[in-house]
């Protein structure tokens, strides 16, 4: 089916309708599935190193500086913007303050975008895994110029106003066809490395004139000859972190011969295939015109549009990093001591390097991959991608594992060759854990196995002096997390103390779930056991004592503080830890004070929760320093699915939906916060579906309600999953569930193993206007614990006939 059509790339490029205080933060640029290129424009944005427009563009803004080949999709940070480029009708336009053009000379889809500047030049962008293509069309054939400025990118933190002029070149080439040298993508959230990026770019035109190419060596403007009869020009650039021999070998292996129209109806039928792995019945032709009423209709099709667009999104990142060669640069850093602006180029690497096997047989990896944002995507993006493309995701996993053989350590947040440490705690560990779980098998898994123990044992462990634990320290918290089972707040820094806490105990429950599903287990037994038991380390920072019952904060005396939540607040992180929900319910006073307590943080009337006013979509996105739920950020995805273990599904059925209405839209403010490398957009695929991976590294989906009626799951491996209701439930509001089946046998858990559906299946729903008591049972409960039995439906047999 041709599923492009109901993506909006402009979705998410505004800050968020709904409260939250933050952006998007995507670009709507084109890019391949996983592309190495985001080939896109760069406006300024709020111009900070955090803040409004960090993916490069900014839908407020009315000038665009620059078009550039990199980008990240939703990140937190500014970041990447490599190789700055901009048509122009003068020799002396200046890329800082850009051209000016309005939304309504603008357009994007899948891997094209087009925009018409008010001095009548048109730019259009389409790209291939590792080259992008840019054709211009001028307005005045004999003002026909391309500037190109090396020491411009969307700067981070280091470089705000530019990159090292010392650290940039670029050289036409002795035919006057080509031009090519490196740019900087500036270090990613206070990060210590600038990235190279290379490029080597060729154009079909005659050059006029380059005598306006700057002495330094880093900004070039190009004339084109042309002619009134034909005044556009193909710009054709291939891109490496290695060298600009490399880059020319990308763009000739991948974009030599195809026309501009060809390889954007390449990008398109590649889109259009990642897209097709979830099916929407309302998407085939002619289903929405069935239809009853045009509001039905609009209806649809907005529902539509904010799905195809989210699953669009989901294919972001990881991104391609190594060269159709095999060859990307090293994560490693030979001298950790030297100053930013003076330090060397890594060396550059091989993915024949690191050769693995599997099943004894001799294994590796073709392709390595960089854009890991693993604090947010290990709740939703990772376990989804392993599911759908589980070939991409080992490659993707692997390139972690080669990351850290090279590095020392598992890395934070990489992008490029470069780890950062945006957010404590050691989140590889998740990610592994969960794409592992979720499909994602063909990997070296042995290495893995040695990397994940090292971080969770060894103090001195790290990424080129970023510690594994990930707290921004002078020294190590990994041992006083160990004696005292949580991270003081007199630990150094105090900072974050309790989400860095929460974040450990997650590592450690994902670090004991893979290591116990390894063909290795029997011999790591001792070890499991003591990472599951560290796994319930929330304990030690629960204040049973408290007038309101709370994570708080302790220092190493074991005096309790308060605050200490890295982006949010206590009531985001109390739900934090999926894998142990049945024990904190327990701890808040059973399953009536807990479906009290979350009905607060949702806002719920207790009085009438399901018939009184809805929760408005700023209470569900409460903000960072908020204490309602707050859908635009990571730590509170899973809650709506609390109440599951609490006894009562039905709340959760009936909140989901409306946080999926109220909190996304198909405007330019139309996601809740930033995308961060597509895990919120992930959020809103895995709801859609009614079915969410809580526990990260468990191969297991809390079940909710299917908001489409007809939906096809194609699976890595070839196999289907049907998912069927009676209603639609997004379009009719029948929010409940009364009755599910799984392959024509009643299902009364609201817990479905991973295996249950592995080889394909057919889940089928039955549902309500009005809440129903499914899955309400005390029978009914969820497994749970650090190491419970995750392939049962439920934590004790159910007094009904149920698949087990």
């Amino acid at each position: 089916m041709a599923l492009t059509q109901f993506v909006n790339p402009f979705i998410g490029t505004q800050i968020t309708e709904t409260g939250g205080g933050h952006s998007g933060n995507v670009n709507p640029g084109a890019q391949t599935p996983f592309g190495m290129v985001s080939f896109g424009p760069d406006t300024r944005g709020s111009g900070q190193p955090w803040g409004y427009g960090s993916g490069g563009y900014y839908y407020s803004d009315t000038t665009i500086q620059f078009f550039d080949l990199t980008h990240l999709n939703g990140p937190g940070c500014r970041g990447q913007g490599a190789v700055a480029m901009l048509p122009a009708d003068t020799a002396t336009q200046s890329l800082s303050s850009g051209a000016a053009y309005a939304h309504t000379d603008e357009a994007a889809e899948p891997g094209y975008y087009k925009v018409k500047f008010g001095n009548g030049i048109t730019t259009e962008l389409t790209a291939t895994t590792r080259t992008g293509t840019m054709r211009l069309t001028y307005a005045d054939a004999a003002k026909a110029f391309l500037i190109m400025n090396m020491k411009l990118n969307n700067s981070g933190a280091k470089y705000s106003n530019g990159v090292n002029p010392s650290l940039v070149d670029i050289k036409i080439g002795a035919d006057s066809k080509s031009i090519s040298g490196n740019a900087v993508a500036s270090a990613f959230c206070d990060g210590t490395w600038a990235q190279p990026v290379y490029f080597y770019a060729t154009f079909n035109k005659p050059l006029k004139s380059t005598s306006a190419t700057d002495a330094g060596g880093d900004v070039a403007t190009l004339q084109f000859d042309l002619a009134d009869a034909d005044k556009t020009v193909d710009f054709r650039v291939g891109i490496s972190s290695v060298s600009i021999d490399n880059a020319k070998l990308n763009l000739d292996t991948e974009n030599s011969a195809l026309s501009f129209a060809e390889i954007k109806k390449q990008i398109s039928d590649n889109w259009n295939h990642r897209l097709n792995t979830i099916q929407l019945d309302l998407s085939k032709p002619g289903a929405i015109d069935k239809l009853a009423t045009p509001a039905l209709k609009t209806a649809a099709t907005e529902n539509l549009k904010k799905f195809y667009t989210a699953f669009y999104r989901v294919f972001s990142g990881p991104t391609v990093y190594s060269d159709v060669n095999g060859d990307y640069r090293s994560m490693k850093q030979n001298d950790l001591t030297a100053a930013y602006d003076t330090l060397s180029v890594r060396d550059t690497a091989n993915v024949s390097q690191y050769p693995f096997k599997i099943d004894g047989k001799d294994a590796g990896y073709k392709t390595h991959y960089s854009g890991f944002s693993m604090w947010d995507t290990y709740r939703s993006g990772a376990q989804l991608v392993a599911l759908v493309a589980p070939d991409e995701a080992s490659e993707m996993m692997q390139s972690l594992v080669a990351d850290a053989q090279q590095c020392g350590a598992f890395p934070h947040w990489v992008d490029g060759s470069e780890d950062t440490i945006p957010m404590q705690g050691d989140h590889a560990l998740n990610v592994i854990a969960g794409s592992y779980a979720f499909g994602a098998k063909k990997f070296d898994l042995a290495k893995a196995r040695d990397f994940v123990r090292q971080s969770v044992f060894d103090p001195t462990s790290h990424c080129n002096n970023k510690l594994s634990e990930g707290r921004n320290a002078d020294k190590p918290a990994l041992p006083g997390y160990l004696s005292l089972g949580y991270i003081a707040t007199d630990a150094t820094p105090a900072w974050n103390a309790s989400s860095a806490t929460v974040e450990m105990i997650t590592s450690d429950r994902s670090a004991g779930a893979f290591l116990s599903k390894l063909p290795s287990a029997s011999s790591d037994q001792a070890d499991i056991a003591g990472l599951f038991l560290r796994a319930k380390n929330w304990t030690n920072i629960f204040d049973d004592s408290a007038s309101q019952i709370k994570l708080r904060a302790k220092n190493k005396a074991g005096v309790w503080q308060n605050g200490n939540f890295h982006e949010g607040t206590e009531p985001h992180y109390l739900w934090a830890f999926a894998h142990d929900w049945t024990a904190l319910i327990g701890k808040l006073g059973g399953k009536a004070a807990a479906i009290t307590r979350l009905n607060t943080l949702f806002s719920f009337d207790n009085s009438k929760p399901f018939k009184g006013t809805e929760p408005t979509g700023s209470n569900l996105n409460a903000g960072e320093g908020g204490t309602k739920f707050y859908i635009g950020n990571e730590p509170s995805f899973q809650t709506p699915w609390a109440y599951n273990w609490a006894g009562a599904p039905k709340y959760g059925q009936y909140v989901i939906p409306v946080i999926m209405r109220k909190n996304f839209s198909l405007n330019p403010g139309g996601l809740p916060g930033n995308d961060d490398m597509g895990a919120t957009s992930a959020w809103y695929v895995l709801a859609a579906l009614g079915l969410y991976p809580v526990i990260p590294s468990e191969a297991g989906l809390a079940v909710s309600t299917p908001q489409f009626s007809g939906i096809t799951l194609w699976l890595g491996n070839g196999r289907k999953v049907r998912i069927g209701t009676d209603k639609q439930a997004m379009l009719d509001d029948v929010r409940y569930i009364s009755e599910m089946k799984l392959n024509g046998a009643v299902y009364q858990g609201s817990w479905l193993p991973l295996e249950k559906i592995a080889d394909g299946g057919q889940l089928k729903y039955t549902l309500s206007a009005e809440p129903t008591e499914w899955g309400a049972g005390d029978a009914l409960t969820p497994p749970s614990g650090p190491g419970a039995d995750y392939s049962k439906a439920t934590a004790a047999p159910p007094a009904v006939q149920m698949i087990q």
